[in-house]
């Protein structure tokens, strides 16, 4: 399917609970050629995506979606390697070219929208190929399970309404920045948002049994997930919790939480 949008995919050797099968990388465009996302500085996988150039093809952008080192460790290298300038928001070091909310590029013959779109990272940006109707969606949307939210007080709120802004995009076909390719983007778009609201749920009923901490929340809800893993689950309770204190939902005192009438 990525190949039929004309857009190549690597997946980088960095497999882990939190990565899937790798982190995602596309090369957009033929001759000239837009790299999204170059991956973790691995040498091996900045050799692939050179070597994935056609012959007289050229390096003439990296795109970032944010800035985590799973998707951004590999710039220094590549960009040494090809002098190809960097695109992406502005809070990041790595950039050369920040990007504002609803820039058009036209690289690589390509029609390119960076669309702003925080909750998993504060500089996160979703990229939009309107011509081709896909979306670079980074770790806004995992091709398989949820993602992590930032740490940042009301990561949840930017999170869902980035999630209500690509519902305004119609019909789409979805690549994520870790897992396999999605045709139907909206299917999991509404997936995500179901998700959530049931979280959400859970928390609340949660609560009604009695104050809790975030861990204590952590270990009822996650009670299944491997230990390993309740950290970055506990950022997305307490990032739960916070929206619903903004809610009027709920209320922490001393650490504990409780809900509000």
């Amino acid at each position: 399917m990525v190949e039929r949008l004309g857009v190549r995919r690597l997946v980088a050797p960095n497999p882990s609970p939190m990565t899937g099968d790798g982190t995602n990388t596309y090369l957009v465009g033929e001759l000239a050629v837009a790299v999204v996302d170059p991956g973790p500085a691995m040498p091996e996988h900045v050799g692939a995506i050179l070597a994935a150039l056609a012959p007289g093809a050229r390096l003439a952008a990296i795109l970032l979606t944010h800035g985590h080192a799973d998707h951004a460790g590999a710039v220094p290298e590549l960009r040494d390697r090809t002098g190809a300038p960097v695109f992406g928001h502005g809070a990041l070091a790595e950039v050369d070219r920040p990007l504002a909310d609803g820039a058009r590029l036209d690289l690589a013959h390509e029609r390119i929208e960076a669309l702003a779109t925080p909750g998993h990272a504060d500089e996160h940006f979703c990229f939009w190929l309107p011509e081709r109707r896909a979306l670079l969606s980074g770790d806004l949307i995992a091709g398989r399970g949820t993602v992590v939210l930032s740490q940042t007080p009301g990561a949840l709120s930017r999170y869902l309404a980035s999630l209500e802004r690509l519902r305004e995009l119609g019909p789409f076909a979805l690549l994520p920045g870790h897992g396999q390719a999605l045709e139907d983007g909206q299917a999991k778009v509404a997936e995500y948002l179901a998700h959530r609201a049931m979280r959400e749920q859970q928390i609340i009923a949660a609560l009604i049994v009695g104050a809790a901490t975030v861990d204590e929340l952590v270990a009822r809800l996650y009670a299944e997930t491997p230990a390993a893993l309740h950290p970055m689950a506990a950022r997305n309770v307490r990032a739960h919790l916070e929206r619903l204190a903004e809610l009027g939902r709920a209320r922490e005192e001393d650490g504990r939480w409780r809900p509000r009438p």
